[in-house]
């Protein structure tokens, strides 16, 4: 990530633009969620005075300054009592879904429950780290008033008892007056694990410091006023403490510096979780054999550091989501900017992911986006664009992020790309359910991780095979092997092919399973294409003919149903009950299938001579499929090898076959298909 994030670094100040950076040591709070809450506590004249819930979106403003140790002026506390008995619990949980109900005999219970101290030595060891970075703090930050008003309003609270106690008054305090229930609640009372243990079982409650001073300063502590006052006082107390000539080492950039042992620093993304820009366990053995442990492993200045922070802060932040980012899965951030000149108002992911409830295909947003980079911002300058670059991060654990995609390109290769995409993913013969729409690249894994079973349901979407961003390398990558996916979808086709067979000739097609054949189909088309077997070819083929020749016998099958059983359909047509069989020995299931359809191939024959004109019952119909399966089996006598059984383009192949739709110059079928698909 370092030479993707350095790259844009050189682009932005190249254009003049300067992302925010943020001190090192400061680092971004917790996202507020109701099941992980923050609460206020405010102080007046060095006492507790309030405790109350703070909203979720002070989650993206507030820092904190230290580590997990211990960190001020957020920091994490821990619940005043212990509680393990469940029925308690659920009161708890009660009093505080419905505070209106807390009467003088709750309120009588709720002091009987308060028997187990929650603050162990442990936690204590914490609360101390905490009280030592405010002490640091007033140190290095002498300079930043507000900051020191905080600090004196926390001096009488170096001691933990001192803090209890003052906490436990205010709660009660409240609790009579019915005031913040759920705050006071959940800073009394947290819900231990019985079998943990005691002094490491505490919880962890993280609180936000507030002063009454502060707020009539005009600077309150819980405001993005005070965070950018603080980072600023540290970025300025850092800057006067690197030495001006001393440096003993040189970067991976060329840049001379003081070494030093501190970790690369991490970023907030609004995509969801924080990411490192680079980390190195010293206990990978890797390391000693060249000597440098951790971030001597790649040497990177302080200046280069900062730059890279804030390059990462900038292109991930919330106001350019969908344009420089898109989330690609629930750990998969894709990233994507130009080398020069960043313009705000183009959606550089545009081509890559649809937007949510977007209607644009993709073909058309694949256009709008080339347009767009080559377009001058003004007569006789640079494009928008003469490279892009594009990388995906992946959240591997808590600590760890990696890079797991990057590429360089710019706009004739995307175009290119873009064009061999949207000709693959067409390289299909007409649907009678309609045309699948060519899918974006960060969609298509939703579609190979599909395990289906065979009466059309989800076997299971907790298994993915395929990473999201595999689109991306499809994509940009077109002499990339696809046999791995060609397997793994065309096993799927195979398994769901009876249950849309059954669908098609029933003439389903409101059913939501066709988006999903769709979006089967456009790939099964991409991959034959990247295989380079055209339409124009496969379509005279053996596995495509044995597709029409099942889809032919199941219509015949079903007109049958009409006539003779008044519209009592089975489960399975003779065509769609083989297709499994005959991917597999081809040879044998065409003699089982000769020996299903006879019966119906001879009430065909003698049926379609009666004209009967009633919709659903047309004998001019059993005479057209009649006719139809003598045709197809004669093409295939002509395509006819011997072989057991199908490899898996001949499985895709047949598969599409299945579906397609019938000859055009069988013009009634044509209309029956349009009409029907017109009346839905």
């Amino acid at each position: 990530m370092i030479n993707e994030l350095y790259t844009l670094s050189k682009a932005l100040t190249e254009a003049n633009i300067e992302p925010y950076q943020w001190h090192q040591r400061y680092k971004p709070i917790p996202n507020i969620r109701a099941n992980a809450p923050c609460i206020c506590i405010t102080l007046s004249d060095g006492k507790v005075s309030k405790i109350s819930m703070l909203d979720a979106k002070f989650g993206t403003i507030l820092r904190k300054y230290g580590s997990n140790q211990g960190s001020f002026p957020c920091m994490n506390l821990a619940a005043l009592y212990r509680i393990t008995d469940d029925t308690i619990k659920k009161n708890i949980a009660g009093i505080m879904s419905h505070p209106e109900k807390l009467d003088a005999t709750m309120l009588k219970e709720l002091k009987n429950w308060c028997t187990e101290n929650n603050w162990s030595k442990t936690f204590r060891g914490k609360y101390k780290v905490s009280m030592d970075k405010a002490a640091e703090l007033r140190k290095i930050a002498s300079q930043y008033i507000p900051l020191q008003m905080l600090i004196t309003e926390v001096e009488a609270y170096k001691d933990p008892d001192v803090l209890c106690a003052d906490l436990e008054n205010v709660i009660w305090q409240m609790l009579e007056r019915r005031e913040n229930v759920q705050a006071a609640l959940t800073l009394l009372f947290y819900p231990g694990k019985p079998k943990e243990d005691v002094e490491k079982d505490f919880g962890n409650l993280s609180v936000a410091l507030e002063s009454t001073s502060l707020v009539k300063f005009g600077i309150p502590a819980i405001s993005e006023r005070f965070v950018t006052g603080m980072n600023q006082c540290l970025l300025n107390v850092e800057a006067a403490q690197q030495p001006s000539t001393k440096m003993d080492t040189i970067d991976a950039f060329g840049i001379p510096f003081m070494a030093d042992k501190d970790p690369m620093p991490s970023v907030k993304l609004a995509g969801g979780f924080d990411a490192t820009i680079r980390t190195m366990f010293k206990e990978q053995r890797c390391q000693t054999r060249y000597g440098r442990i951790e971030s001597g492993s790649y040497p990177i200045s302080p200046e280069v550091r900062g730059k890279l922070q804030a390059a990462l802060g900038w292109i991930g932040d919330r106001e350019r989501a969908d344009r420089t980012w898109t989330k690609s899965d629930q750990n998969e951030i894709l990233f994507v900017y130009p080398m020069a000149v960043p313009d705000h108002s183009i959606s550089y992911t545009s081509p890559f992911k649809r937007v949510r409830n977007g209607a644009i295909q993709f073909t058309t947003q694949a256009k709008q986006f080339t347009q767009q980079l080559r377009k001058a911002r003004k007569p006789g300058t640079d494009k928008h664009a003469a490279g892009i670059q594009i990388f995906v991060l992946h959240k591997i654990d808590k600590a760890r992020t990696k890079v797991v995609y990057t590429r360089q390109t710019d706009p004739d290769e995307l175009e290119r790309a873009s064009e061999a995409w949207t000709l693959g993913c067409t390289n299909l013969p007409r649907f009678p359910f309609g045309a699948p729409e060519v899918p974006y690249p960060l969609d298509i894994a939703d579609t190979l991780n599909c395990l289906w079973k065979q009466n059309g349901e989800f076997v299971t979407n907790r298994f993915k095979p395929v990473s999201q961003y595999h689109g991306m390398e499809l994509l940009m990558e077109p002499a990339m092997s696809v046999c791995s996916d060609l397997h793994l979808l065309a096993e799927n086709a195979v398994t769901l092919s009876t249950y849309l067979g059954h669908l098609s000739v029933t003439k389903n097609w409101r059913h939501q399973r066709w988006n999903d054949a769709k979006n089967m189909l456009a790939l099964l088309g991409l991959f034959l294409y990247r295989s380079d077997i055209r339409k124009d070819d496969y379509m005279d083929n053996l596995p495509y003919l044995y597709g029409q020749l099942l889809k032919a016998a199941d219509e015949l099958h079903a007109l049958y149903c009409n006539v003779v059983r008044n519209s009592d359909y089975p489960k399975q047509f003779a065509g769609g009950s083989l297709f499994l069989s005959a991917s597999e020995m081809p040879i044998r299931t065409l003699t089982v299938l000769s020996q299903r359809i006879m019966p119906y191939y001879t009430w065909a024959k003698s049926y379609r001579l009666q004209g009967i004109q009633i919709e659903g019952q047309e004998s001019w119909r059993a005479g057209w499929l009649y006719h139809l399966c003598e045709d197809i089996v004669v093409k295939i006598e002509r395509n006819w090898t011997v072989q057991t059984r199908l490899n898996e383009e001949e499985k895709a192949q047949m598969f599409i076959g299945y579906l397609a739709a019938f000859p055009k110059s069988e013009k009634n079928e044509i209309k029956i298909e349009e009409d029907t698909v017109n009346e839905q």
